[in-house]
This record gives C-alpha cells, sequence and structure tokens, in this order.
C-alpha cells in the first residue's frame, strides 16, 4: 500500500508541476507593465503601444527622446543612422532578415555606436521574431526619405540609452519589441503582445 500511495503522489507531482512551457512564448518577465526602472519605463512608454493604452499626462514627450532616422530599408534589411561626424551619437543599426518558410525572420542586429564600437546584442534577444511590415518610401523634391512606425530608434536626451523597437511577430501573433542598450551595452529586451 506503501509504495502505491508514493507512486500515486509521484505521479500528481509530476503532472501538476511537470508541465512546461514554450521558451518562445511572449514572456511576462519581459513586459513593459513589469518594469522597475521608473526612466526606462517612462522613455519606453513615449513610443511604445503596449503603454499608449497605459498613458498619464506626463512631463515628457517624444521630443525628449533623439531619433535616430531610417537610412534605407528593403525587404531583407534596414538600416537606422545618426551621424554627427565623429561625434557622440554617430550610431549604425543594422536589422537583417533571413527568408523563412514561415516569413522573414530577424537574423541579426549589427549595432555600432561612436563609428567604432560594437554593441553585441545576444541572438535570444531577437530569434523567432518576424517582420510582419515594410517601411513607407517618402519622396520630396530635396531629399528622399523612409518612415515606419514599425522600425524606430531613440537615444535618451542624456544619450546613455539608446531604445531599438520593431513591431513584428512570433507564432503566438502581432508583437511589439524594444532592445535597450544602456552606456553602450545591451541591457535588456521589453516584449509584449500588441492587438
Amino acid at each position: 500500500m506503501r509504495r502505491f500511495l508514493i507512486g500515486l503522489f509521484s505521479f500528481f507531482v509530476q503532472f501538476s508541476f511537470g508541465q512546461t512551457v514554450d521558451s518562445d512564448a511572449v514572456s511576462s518577465k519581459e513586459s513593459f507593465l513589469q518594469l522597475n526602472d521608473k526612466v526606462l519605463k517612462t522613455e519606453i512608454g513615449l513610443f511604445s503601444v503596449k503603454a499608449s493604452a497605459l498613458k498619464k499626462t506626463d512631463s515628457l514627450s517624444v521630443n525628449d527622446l533623439i531619433p535616430v532616422p531610417i537610412h534605407s530599408c528593403t525587404e531583407k534589411e534596414i538600416h537606422l543612422n545618426i551621424t554627427n561626424f565623429f561625434g557622440p551619437l554617430d550610431t549604425y543599426i543594422d536589422l537583417f532578415f533571413k527568408d523563412q518558410a514561415s516569413g522573414k525572420e530577424l537574423d541579426s542586429i549589427k549595432l555600432i555606436t561612436h563609428s567604432h564600437f560594437w554593441v553585441k546584442v545576444p541572438k535570444s534577444a531577437y530569434q523567432g521574431l518576424y517582420r510582419t511590415y515594410t517601411c513607407d518610401f517618402k519622396n520630396n523634391s530635396k531629399k528622399s526619405t523612409f518612415f515606419s512606425p514599425y522600425y524606430k530608434a531613440f537615444y535618451s536626451k542624456d544619450k546613455r540609452r539608446l531604445y531599438i523597437y520593431m513591431q513584428g511577430e512570433t507564432k503566438y501573433g502581432k508583437c511589439e519589441a524594444t532592445w535597450v542598450i544602456m552606456n553602450d551595452r545591451y541591457y535588456t529586451r521589453v516584449m509584449d503582445n500588441i492587438p
């Protein structure tokens, strides 16, 4: 009888607690709502879709961030950059996509700051994220520009934080991802499902 009870107990423990969670799911630990850093939460809240529903009147506006414009955009690459003649904001951001059966998957993020410092973004921070939107091309008489609400980058006013933003899709649906670079080092990813 004792063996039977131990076996039954082991079965219930394994059945109840042995469940696994798919690691590709958008983790609630990475959600905007779980951010503890008030500065990050405030600044990401200026451009994030998830935060727009929660916005309160704030003294900051998106004008308090320094945009990094899209320089070029193709089906397989998006390049954002800001140059200030070797100043503190010389930054080059490249998002590369590869063709997969399920769409164009983000294959790598290349980031160079101050014209020479390469920041490594770990593959786990973008693996399984797919491109679902393209850039809009605006052509005016003097200068052609790319614009996209789906791919953005911003520096904080103090230039210590860089935010790289993308709306895309995982196998669980539409999402937004913000990669945070702090003091020229990858810091974290903030990722949420969006409607």
